[in-house]
């Protein structure tokens, strides 16, 4: 069963950007666990130290640049999701017409229902906010964070368009995240480590926010089926967008086809991973593995009614063999897999 939120009251004060939940769960940027913030006019103050962070273009933003070897990436991935904002809106939605794609959609609303409610999660690379608005269901206070403020604009603007309490948005650093370790009972990171100068130690940043007990899930782009993308690169010039799946059947906006182009194939910097690489990163962090979508076959991932099950990871032949059947599944959508864990610590 989805709760879905009451419709908008014209009279009633305009929700605050971030909950009391959310907020509990920030520090300030650079700040030790034991700095908190605080809503003032306009921007964010630590009460502890007294700085105040203001809000950029109307989005609270706790950001603070890469330094040494990776800016040049970060820099590069940041100026390219100003100008393309992902994955976009078709037109103007309103809160229901979202709720029922997601709804709709397999992977988001299984999602919802392995996180349940009255949680709190944190969604890093979050976008246009479409994930993070829907998680905000059933009574879940949702943070998003990204570091693209064109983004983060779309995803402010339906959240105060449409009046949404639990769902929240800030502008950060994955590598520097002004929050606080062991806030959240859920962190998801669906498709942004991979857009990272260094996705293993991306993760290893999320893991720290998550509660001894909660949950990570991480989306990659897949070493086996992602070559799929390569080669539709090289004739998406000459075929033209049609050549891609998704924007043949499921995109109708002609922007947001725009941009799923922009992201799948011009994108500025990629990586690819498998699943052996993930669950070292797992053993590395203290986090057990619990499930995979898609999941690894021949393993009770298979028949697992709820995401976020416990199951087998499998032998490492069938990890490969699912690797490889996902070349003829996934490869047309992108070759995104989510790999999910449970912390251990």
């Amino acid at each position: 069963m989805i709760m879905a939120d009451v419709a908008p009251d014209p009279g009633r004060p305009s929700a605050p950007m971030l909950s009391d939940r959310i907020l509990a769960c920030l520090k300030a940027p650079g700040g030790g666990d034991e700095t908190g913030l605080e809503h003032i006019d306009g921007a964010l103050r630590c009460p502890e130290t007294g700085a105040v962070y203001p809000f950029v273009e109307g989005i609270p933003s706790l950001y603070t640049g890469t330094e040494g070897d990776g800016r040049d990436v970060t820099d590069r991935v940041k100026s390219f999701y100003e100008e393309h904002p992902f994955p976009s809106y078709e037109g103007l939605e309103d809160f229901g017409e979202l709720v029922a794609k997601g709804s709709r959609n397999p992977f988001s609303a299984n999602l919802l229902k392995a996180i349940g409610y009255n949680k709190v999660v944190l969604e890093c690379g979050c976008g246009t906010g479409q994930l993070t608005h829907f998680l905000q269901l059933n009574n879940n206070h949702v943070l998003g964070i990204d570091l693209s403020l064109g983004s983060l604009k779309l995803a402010v603007e339906h959240k105060v368009r449409n009046d949404l309490v639990r769902s929240g948005f800030a502008q950060m650093n994955i590598f520097d995240l002004a929050v606080k370790d062991n806030a959240f009972d859920v962190v998801i990171a669906h498709g942004v480590l991979h857009h990272t100068f260094d996705a293993r130690r991306a993760f290893g940043h999320i893991v720290r926010k998550i509660k001894p007990g909660g949950v990570v899930m991480v989306g990659l782009y897949n070493r086996y089926a992602r070559v799929a993308t390569r080669i539709r690169s090289h004739l998406i010039g000459v075929l033209g967008p049609k050549i891609d799946y998704v924007v043949r059947t499921r995109i109708h906006d002609p922007r947001k086809a725009e941009i799923w182009i922009k992201h799948q194939y011009h994108n500025p910097h990629e990586t690819w991973h498998s699943l052996d690489e993930v669950l070292g990163w797992f053993g590395d962090n203290g986090v057990e593995y619990l499930n995979c979508s898609p999941p690894i076959l021949g393993t009770g991932g298979e028949d697992a009614p709820v995401l976020f099950d416990e199951t087998d990871p499998g032998t490492a032949y069938q990890r490969v063999i699912t690797q490889l059947s996902w070349i003829g599944t996934i490869a047309r959508e992108g070759a995104l897999f989510d790999i999910v864990g449970r912390k251990t610590g």
